[in-house]
């Protein structure tokens, strides 16, 4: 049993068509008015029939009040990490300190090569994770001209800033061991998502790959979120023992819905899983 005491949230994960804008935007007020914490969007600037992440992310963080908005995840091949944090700051002004910042090492490399981004290896995609999120922290402090000398990205006496209006947590899509070391030791939480990692050992597995490098660095395991992307078509006598399990035996402290983005279905949640879920765990954690 892995259960880090977090307090649970809840969020839906939008696709970033641009068969219909407006409808995003529709959206997002609508999971706002319902009460859900977070909105995800996916960032694939390859993908001709969608909108540019950051600019929806912007527009969406603007028409609401309440909603936390993050790339889940960025393609950071394709983003420059001064330029991102600059941009991650710059939102989290705008918007009242509402942004997270998912990043991924990348993936469809043909299509990030098409666009005129690198192709890289496993290991030098990780490499070069860690050395952008690195950037991104020097470009949010407070250091007068920052340098930085990787392989992958440098920083040559830069003035960073603005810094942004709250801590942005650094959230990583990663899956195998040095990923997940990287979250452990550096990043500020996990975003995985069914169908590339399910409920079972290998979950457990990848938490406790977390935590032992978060204790190599002197960090508490408990300090890192872990949110969980899926299904939220399900319905609620299947979603709530589920979430509810993902809670308090696998250590999962946020969920992100995907479905057909239908009013219909974020009522639904909001009024028969995501109050459900919260009352269970807390009941077995008052246990």
């Amino acid at each position: 049993m892995t259960d880090y005491g977090r307090d649970l949230e809840f969020g839906y994960f939008l696709t970033p068509s641009a068969d219909d804008p407006g409808r995003l935007i529709s959206a997002a007020q609508e999971l706002d008015e319902l009460g859900f914490e977070l909105l995800g969007a996916q960032d694939h600037p390859y993908q001709g029939g969608f909108l540019d992440t950051w600019t929806l992310l912007s527009a969406i963080a603007a028409r609401t009040s309440r909603l936390r908005v993050f790339p889940d995840v960025t393609s950071l091949p394709l983003r420059p990490p001064a330029v991102l944090a600059k941009s991650a700051a710059t939102l989290d002004l705008l918007s009242g300190g509402r942004v997270e910042l998912g990043l991924g090492a990348g993936a469809f490399w043909d299509a990030i090569a098409a666009m005129g981004g690198p192709r890289r290896g496993p290991g030098e995609a990780i490499d070069a994770l860690r050395e952008a999120i690195e950037v991104i922290r020097l470009m949010w402090s407070d250091q007068r001209a920052a340098r930085f000398a990787g392989k992958a990205y440098s920083l040559s006496g830069v003035h960073p800033g603005p810094k942004p209006a709250h801590n942005i947590g650094i959230w990583l899509g990663v899956y195998k061991p040095r990923g997940l070391a990287l979250v452990g030791s550096t990043a500020d939480g996990w975003l995985p998502s069914m169908g590339y990692l399910d409920p079972g050992k290998a979950m457990s597995e990848a938490h406790a790959r977390i935590d032992e490098a978060a204790e190599a660095a002197g960090r508490d395991p408990a300090t890192i979120r872990r949110i969980y992307n899926l299904d939220g078509q399900a319905p609620a006598s299947q979603l709530v023992p589920l979430l509810t399990d993902l809670a308090l035996e696998y250590g999962m402290d946020g969920f992100v819905f995907g479905g057909p983005g239908t009013r219909d279905e974020f009522a639904r949640l909001a009024a028969e899983v995501v109050p459900t879920v919260r009352e269970a765990v807390r009941c077995e954690r008052a246990r």
